[in-house]
């Protein structure tokens, strides 16, 4: 099926948002570390995880764009190559997925108990929800893992889609969960500290930067949102099955969502606005510092004071002159 998410068009994207979540991580790394010197805690430690997992998932859909079939479902038809690597694709890319969206949302559980943990309610309900977010990728990344028990080689070298059918597990309804307990886990992570956050007394530039990382937070969600639409148009014409084949008169593209959506790129902006979310709360040390407002009016003080200071000496050396020639006029009437 002819796709609009072509490699030229999604590559730059998968390069884009790693590459600044990546940037983001080693600032975070630094401020931690050398701006505040500060031990390192579990929220950083899940975040640089989450930059790996993220990174090898990104990798491999590039990969795939470039030999497989750029996260398009998988046509026999297609040489054994493109088929292969892509079947081997879309076996791996969930596993690593459930590990980086488990990290990024454990990462920022972890920073917001920092925060909130003086209340008990919060801090009860944040133990909740790590805990559920520890299962979450554990329990996806083994069903992934094993979707076919220890038959391995049906996923990794053989073609022969019928065998798979009939021992592998339903590999569409595991999608559908996997998209939808993405969505659900999604809701305490982002809406939790809204709860809460009303309660901090914080600055207009804090209440702003906070505004920045929920509402990238709900961006992600949003991505998540769409995919979890693709899984469920897909689950019920049995596209993501071993072996799928359309039904008899039914068309090629049976849904517009197929053409609409792409369920590797909107994972890919998931984890990489979820990346950017769990990395910029630990950047706020160095931006309490760097306030446009301010730097303009220090700018602007100093201009002045070199311009004040500048027309001064200015005045001084003309006074000088002025004195010199009305020296100079009063020997020469003399």
């Amino acid at each position: 099926m002819p796709t609009a998410y072509t490699p030229e068009k999604v590559i730059p994207v998968y390069a884009t948002l790693t590459g600044v979540g990546i940037a983001l991580t080693i600032s975070r790394l630094w401020v931690r570390t050398r701006y505040i010197r500060v031990s390192l805690a579990a929220d950083d430690a899940a975040a640089v995880a989450a930059t790996f997992f993220v990174t090898g998932a990104v990798g491999l859909q590039i990969t795939n764009a470039i030999l497989g079939t750029a996260g398009d479902d998988v046509k026999l038809a297609e040489t054994q190559r493109r088929a292969r690597i892509a079947l081997q694709a879309n076996w791996i890319n969930p596993l690593l997925e459930a590990w980086a969206f488990g990290l990024i949302k454990l990462s920022l559980s972890f920073f917001y108990r920092r925060i909130f943990g003086v209340w008990p309610t919060f801090r009860k309900i944040n133990n909740a929800v790590i805990i559920l977010l520890a299962g979450y990728s554990i329990a996806f990344s083994f069903g992934q893992l094993f979707l076919c028990g220890t038959n391995f080689y049906l996923i990794w070298v053989d073609l022969d889609q019928h065998t798979a059918r009939e021992r592998c597990a339903e590999r569409g309804h595991f999608q559908f969960f996997f998209a939808l307990f993405s969505v659900l886990t999604d809701i305490p992570v982002v809406g939790l500290p809204l709860l809460f956050v009303a309660k901090l007394q914080m600055s207009t530039r804090r209440k702003w930067a906070s505004a920045v990382v929920f509402f990238l937070g709900f961006a992600s969600t949003g991505a998540s949102i769409a995919r979890l639409i693709y899984v469920s148009v897909a689950l019920k014409y049995g596209w993501f099955s071993f072996n799928f084949k359309p039904a008899p008169g039914e068309p090629a593209v049976p849904s517009p969502i197929f053409e609409t959506l792409n369920p590797t790129l909107l994972a890919t902006i998931e984890m990489g606005l979820g990346l950017w979310s769990a990395n910029l709360p630990a950047l706020s040390p160095l931006m309490r510092n760097v306030h446009p407002l301010r730097r303009v009016g220090q700018l602007y003080e100093r201009f002045t004071s070199l311009w004040t200071s500048t027309s001064i000496t200015d005045k001084r050396l003309l006074s000088r002159e002025e004195s010199k020639d009305e020296g100079a006029k009063q020997n020469f009437s003399h």
